[in-house]
């Protein structure tokens, strides 16, 4: 009897490589897809929740397809030398010169709007969206980069801060970038930039820092300013009347606030000006803290003289019935009423719903007209 003699058809790597075609087509076409949510994201139509990890899936689609024309390449390098050199190479080099051109330039897209982001296009009939001329002058006179880090929760929403923070990238030619940072899941990090509460920004640059309580334009553009120009910044607060104590700790003084604004990078003293005379000339603003008697005609002059130099200041008087002011005349009170208009009227706010009825708190404010 005749025996059959079965023969297994050998496998050769050759028959694997349209994998590395296939690889590259469709990575190709991840690369193009990826790339037109990168330009709509840089031209502002589209807001992609991670920039950086969306660079980084762009790069990878377009290496992958690379990688994909090179194991073709090597697994089947006898179809390459045909279409190189035999009848087809006219229609299949060109092919494969078009396919390999593509990523490529498809690549220096990407490069280019990376390095270089783009302006986003403001299509807001009032241009809610695009940044006041001031700032954009501030974000071209940055001398050193800039770090933004958003400290927000996940129960607090980031859309209005996202855009704004890629708004000041966009336009600070490559010296401002941000991150966002949930301090519920990094409470070291929150701890150690002096964070406290949700929704706060830490901007560094170099070794001075801004921290802004919310994600506003004018908040960040004052912070910038701040850090462009490092000088030492003083608040005073005004004493010699009952003001309110900042440095011993009672129940109704100030050290907190103290605290919280040398936090900010604010250096707090007191001034007397009953036995100065004058004020200092690194006063960037004086306070006026709840004097229990009235200030002096003189020191009036000498802050009126301070804020028309272009001074702050800020006045915090209690009502007169919890003060020693009596019939006594208010050359303050004065000074705000004739100057600025402002009149501190003989009231007193009463809390029913509170213990301490005198003590108001208020949980909601009204939109400010300016």
């Amino acid at each position: 009897m005749a025996k059959s003699k079965t023969s297994k058809k050998k496998i050769t790597a050759r028959q694997f490589a349209p994998i590395g075609l296939w690889l590259a087509g469709i990575t190709l076409l991840a690369t193009v897809i990826l790339l037109a949510f990168k330009l709509l994201a840089s031209a502002g139509l589209y807001l992609p929740l991670n920039a950086r990890r969306l660079d980084l899936f762009l790069l990878i689609s377009a290496g992958v397809a690379i990688l994909g024309l090179a194991v073709f390449a090597l697994l089947d390098p006898q179809r390459v030398r045909e279409f190189l050199t035999g009848r087809q190479a006219r229609y299949g080099s060109n092919a494969i010169i078009m396919l390999i051109a593509s990523i490529g330039i498809l690549v220096v897209v990407n490069l280019i709007v990376f390095q270089s982001p783009v302006t986003p296009l403001d299509l807001t009939e009032d241009k809610s969206n695009s940044l006041a001329p001031e700032t954009i002058e501030v974000l071209r006179s940055l001398t050193s980069p800039v770090q933004a880090t958003a400290f927000f929760t996940s129960q607090y929403p980031t859309d209005t801060a996202s855009k704004l923070l890629e708004n000041y990238k966009a336009n600070a030619n490559g010296k401002f970038d941000y991150t966002f940072v949930d301090p519920d899941q990094n409470p070291v990090l929150a701890q150690q930039a002096g964070i406290s509460g949700d929704g706060k920004i830490y901007l560094q640059m170099g070794d001075a820092h801004e921290i802004i309580s919310y994600a506003s334009e004018q908040d960040i553009t004052a912070a910038l300013i701040r850090l462009i120009n490092p000088g030492q910044r003083v608040i005073y607060f005004l004493t010699g009347h009952g003001e309110r104590d900042i440095e011993q700790s009672a129940e109704e003084a100030y050290t907190q606030v103290k605290s919280a604004l040398e936090a900010k990078n604010y250096t707090v003293q007191t001034l007397n000006l009953i036995a100065d005379h004058k004020i200092p000339e690194d006063a960037k603003a004086i306070i006026i803290a709840g004097p229990l008697k009235p200030i002096t005609a003189d020191e009036a002059t000498l802050l009126g003289d301070y804020v028309t130099r272009g001074g702050a200041l800020v006045v915090m008087e209690d009502p007169i019935p919890t003060t020693q002011f009596g019939d006594s005349p208010d050359p303050l009170a004065d000074y705000l009423s004739t100057k600025w208009g402002i009149a501190l009227d003989n009231d007193v706010v009463i809390d029913t719903s509170s213990n301490q009825p005198l003590y108001a708190v208020a949980d909601s404010y009204g939109n400010h007209p300016n």
